[in-house]
């Protein structure tokens, strides 16, 4: 059934898979800038030995050792460092819901993709069958041609017109043959497995017009959902940037233990800022202006093309719907006239 291909191509989907360790990976940016914000200890330990010669002007001394040890756990806090953290923090956020975004959308075209291959295998299975069916048909319409011209009723073009009739019919059979092997390989890519004996799908309801489906398209597909988190990542990062210029203070201390166990502690604030950086700061920032600025163009770029795909489709539907009516007119004046030349044989 339909249900079952879709199920079968969300599981058997690498692209989903490959997605899915994306969207991982980028809640680990979270954690990682999560991490300037909270204290960082470390641990150090140190031996040392010496040995001085203690030979000196020809008279001899005994050798000199000294042997020196510490160890040593530092720790540190950052207490201000005027919101640049937490920017680059919401602003890893804000990347995390794109990318959940972007794998809605290619869990959408996974799906998508299952139903084309599916419809497409049912679609040229019947072609086959209907080649199949003309050509017993256009093999009958030869013998009797034979038939009729050995008994004296046709002339040769008769006959030759009907292998030539017979020979066109091969070939179309064979172009719908081949159709149908690509759609059934695509389905074996798309779903993961052979088609098999594929149940009957009724229509889809198509419940908005063009212009409401536009709408909502432009509003909650995950493409533009994307692109607006992008957007906001975007305008957080020129913060951080911006937020880069000022001064930061951050907590200090250790504690130092050597091999004496005697033990030192520290503890101190420290402040600092740039003063002049050759314009790398200011250059950052721009460069961050600039992103934001293509995120934005990008965004409205993705909203003019999901409009434009919802368009299409309506188009295609009106064309398909008109397709099917102009085939059913077309099938009735053929058996009608079916008919007409019966009655003149006869």
């Amino acid at each position: 059934s339909m249900a079952d291909a879709l199920a079968d191509s969300y599981e058997n989907s690498g692209l989903l898979d490959q997605n899915r360790a994306l969207l991982r990976a980028a809640d680990e940016d979270v954690a990682q800038s999560l991490a300037a914000l909270r204290p960082i200890v470390n641990w150090s330990a140190n031996y040392s030995w010496t040995q001085a010669d203690g030979s000196q002007g020809g008279v001899s001394f005994e050798d000199q050792v000294t042997r020196t040890g510490f160890f040593e756990v530092a720790a540190s806090l950052l207490l201000y460092d005027g919101g640049a953290s937490q920017f680059r923090t919401e602003a890893a956020k804000a990347l995390v819901l794109q990318t959940r975004q972007q794998l809605i959308g290619i869990e959408q075209d996974v799906l998508l993709r299952a139903v084309t291959a599916y419809m497409n295998v049912r679609r040229n299975s019947e072609f086959v069958a209907l080649r199949n069916s003309n050509l017993r048909l256009i093999q009958e319409e030869l013998r009797a041609a034979r038939d009729r011209f050995e008994v004296g009723e046709v002339t040769r073009t008769d006959v030759s017109l009907a292998e030539a009739r017979l020979a066109a019919t091969r070939s179309a059979l064979a172009a719908a043959e081949g159709a149908l092997a690509q759609s059934i390989e695509e389905f074996r890519a798309a779903v993961g497995r052979a088609p098999g004996n594929l149940q009957v799908v009724s229509a889809a309801p198509v419940d908005r017009g063009p212009d409401a489906a536009r709408a909502f398209a432009v509003q909650n597909h995950p493409s533009v959902k994307a692109a607006q988190q992008g957007v906001t990542a975007a305008e957080l990062s020129i913060r951080a940037a911006e937020a880069a210029l000022g001064p930061s203070i951050s907590l200090q201390g250790s504690v130092r233990l050597d091999d004496e166990a005697n033990s030192t502690e520290r503890l101190g604030v420290s402040i600092g800022g740039p003063i002049y950086s050759g314009g790398q700061l200011a250059s950052a920032i721009r460069k961050a202006v600039a992103q934001r600025d293509s995120a934005r163009a990008g965004l409205h770029v993705t909203g003019q093309s999901v409009a434009q795909s919802v368009g299409n489709a309506f188009a295609q539907l009106r064309v398909a719907r008109a397709s099917s009516e102009a085939s059913e007119l077309q099938i009735r004046a053929a058996e009608t006239a079916f008919r007409g030349v019966r009655e003149e044989a006869t």
